[in-house]
């Protein structure tokens, strides 16, 4: 796995048969099963779709 938190995001939708790959010179952005994504977009899909937990709250 990697350090990197959005190239965790993008293997694991990889590993769901969703096609994910960087846009190419521009690091912060995704083309995910066509649709462009930043990289906070991309995280987000992830955690709605319960790939990868979002951040602990603290209360």
């Amino acid at each position: 796995m990697s350090n990197d938190p959005c190239q965790e995001a993008a293997d694991v939708l990889r590993t769901i048969g969703w096609k994910v790959e960087p846009t190419g010179d521009d690091l912060g952005l995704w083309l995910v099963d066509g649709e462009q994504l930043g990289d906070a977009d991309l995280m987000a899909l992830a955690r709605l779709i319960g790939l990868i937990a979002g951040p602990e709250m603290i209360q």
